[in-house]
């Protein structure tokens, strides 16, 4: 029998996943000194207490008795019972060895019918549901404890564990009974987190819904699950993509902050499956799933995804992408842009519906919020003023809620872009402290950090200001369509046009629908502008006019396109109808304080609006 030495190992647990991984073993070294470990062949298993954080809260003085009774009358005798033995303790877990992988699949099938039994039987308290992993390799003994990487891949594989259910590795489940390994669903290439390799396991589904206990959805907000991609092709080599466009989309609605997005990890248990919405909106405790397939084949690569209703079981929306298989981080970030365009708005448009059924008086915070963003599109200057309204309801219902603070500066915003402002000091002033408010209740509002940003750069001229706070809103949420767009006029005022340009694509692309479509387009124009595109700047004008003809700061760019590129009877035309809607417009007082653009940029751009025929 091969003899080891062991360095700064105790093998102790500290109530974590990495706690019952032991030293790799990497770390053994020959040294006769030190207290020896023998290496053999074993069978070990995991299971844990789905949800103990969220029984524990709600009362632990019952969720321990509830544990501990389970532990002495049915975890370790069951145990025994089939040849094995508990090796540790901690927390809500437990680990231990067993004489076969046969013993070992026994022994989690007591485990989940006597949880069931007993949550049977305490129908006033949440449920208790356990989830197994086994794995069998060789491991490393030092008296009643195990080491090695057996260990730590068992630890790892345990996270992938289906409520209710048994996952093995494919190791034991080659041990497996042939019965139970025709029942048992492939789970592909598991990628095993802090470890260089990756494990094929299976699963033994539990024939029914399970119960776990589920955390409140710590906001009013619409709450969704992204469930892992299923990989069709069932190629183990793409799985990282199926898994990371899925980790994408959450991580990017949740930048967002208008939807609670459930943690991936939570959302794993589903991976391989097509669940029902309805039973993932009953394990997860989500009103929304957003899943789908992936499949690449024939040097392209196919995604489909759709949003979905828990309670009703409606697909909401869904799209199909088709993407050239070309630089796989490019299609990755398209497809995720793609998706999260799609979502975003149709989760809005399901709680807007919802609200506008209540009772005025029934209204909360994000009730007003969604309305008063509704009405925040509308070209009646009557509803806009009412969006304003709503906002600030919001903000009353709920002071410590930062979105409608970030959205009330976007309202002031927009009042002021489009020359309904009465008092452009008053508004300017309070925009600024509206998006400072929202910024003191979330730091990473990216909103808010989007027109502070912007406001910095147009009426304030501090442009590292600016791109500071356009930095931190894009590291917080990489998908706002606000932020893309925003972005774009400040790398157009520094002269930055191409870049400029990309900006003010993207943002547009993320909102492809927005009702403020108009305003995205006279960023578009300004970047083709600081291109030097003209003629490019011209069209995007007359698209932004065609969804709002009175808009004089595109009927101003357009001038200065028009001139610049000669065409002086149409720049004059665009002139006159921007001088019907402001007739105070001077140029020497627009150049002294509202004028964007820097160096050359700017020369060129107030000789284009002279040549307009506009007023000095």
């Amino acid at each position: 029998m091969e003899r080891f030495a062991v360095a700064e190992a105790d093998g102790k647990w500290d109530g974590s996943v990495e706690g019952w991984c032991a030293m790799p073993e990497e770390r053994i070294v020959p040294d006769a000194k030190t207290q020896s470990l023998s290496r053999r062949a074993a069978v070990v298993a995991l299971a844990d207490i789905v949800g103990w954080s969220v029984l524990a809260k709600q009362d632990e003085v019952t969720a321990v008795s509830r544990w501990l009774s389970l532990l002495h009358e049915m975890v370790t005798p069951a145990a025994h019972s089939f040849g094995g033995r508990v090796i540790d303790v901690q927390g809500d877990g437990v680990f231990a060895e067993f004489p076969s992988v046969d013993a070992a699949l026994k022994w989690g099938r007591i485990l989940h019918e006597g949880a069931d039994r007993e949550s049977q039987g305490s129908s006033d308290q949440a449920p208790i549901t356990f989830r197994v992993a086994i794995h069998a390799g060789m491991v490393m003994e030092d008296g009643a404890r195990l080491f090695g990487n057996t260990v730590n891949l068992l630890a790892r594989l345990q996270e992938f564990g289906t409520p209710g259910g048994i996952l093995l590795s494919v190791d034991a489940a080659a041990q497996l009974p042939l019965g139970d390994q025709a029942k048992a669903r492939s789970l592909g290439e598991l990628p095993l987190r802090n470890l260089s390799s990756s494990v094929a396991a299976v699963s033994l589904d539990p024939e029914r819904d399970v119960g776990v206990p589920l955390a409140p959805v710590p906001s009013a907000l619409p709450s969704i699950a992204v469930l892992p991609l299923l990989n069709l092709a069932g190629n183990p080599q793409d799985d990282y993509l199926a898994a990371g466009i899925a980790e994408d989309i959450a991580s990017a609605m949740a930048g967002l902050h208008e939807v609670f997005v459930v943690a991936t990890e939570s959302a794993r248990m589903f991976a391989g499956q097509r669940p029902t919405p309805q039973r993932v909106g009953r394990t997860l405790g989500v009103q929304f799933i957003a899943r789908g397939n992936f499949l690449r084949s024939g040097g392209g690569l196919f995604f489909s995804m759709g949003l979905f209703d828990t309670r009703s079981g409606e697909q909401i929306w869904g799209e199909r992408i088709d993407a050239a298989e070309r630089e796989i981080l490019d299609v990755q970030e398209y497809v995720v842009g793609r998706v999260v365009a799609g979502i975003v708005p149709g989760l809005r448009a399901v709680a807007l519906r919802d609200a506008m059924r209540k009772r005025p008086e029934n209204l909360t915070a994000y009730d007003h919020m969604l309305r008063g963003i509704y009405a925040f599109g509308s070209g009646d200057p009557a509803e806009f003023l009412d969006a304003r309204q709503h906002l600030e309801q919001a903000i009353d219902l709920d002071p410590g809620f930062a979105l409608p603070r970030a959205w009330a500066a976007y309202w002031h915003n927009i009042q002021l872009a489009k020359g309904l402002s009465s008092d452009r000091d008053r508004d300017t002033s309070k925009l600024f402290s509206l998006s400072e408010e929202a910024l003191r209740l979330n730091p990473r509002e990216a909103l808010a950090l989007s027109v502070l940003g912007h406001n910095l750069s147009f009426l304030k001229r501090d442009y590292p200001a600016a791109q500071a706070c356009f930095s931190e809103a894009l590291d917080a949420a990489p998908s706002s369509a606000a932020t893309w767009t925003f972005s774009s006029a400040t790398l157009a005022y520094l002269g930055q046009g191409d870049e400029a340009v990309a900006h003010a694509e993207r943002g547009i692309r993320l909102s492809p629908y927005d009702p403020l479509r108009f305003y995205r387009l006279l960023f578009l124009g300004i970047a083709h502008y600081a291109a030097g595109n003209l003629d490019q700047c011209r069209k995007t004008c007359l698209a932004s006019l065609g969804s709002n003809p009175r808009h004089a700061p595109t009927l101003r760019l357009l001038a200065a396109a028009e001139a610049g590129a000669n065409r002086h009877e149409d720049a004059r035309e665009a002139a006159r109808r921007m001088m019907d809607l402001d007739p105070t417009f001077r140029l020497r007082d627009y150049a002294s304080h509202r004028a964007p653009f820097t160096g050359s940029h700017r020369e060129r751009f107030l000789a284009d609006l002279t040549a307009a025929g506009f007023p000095a």
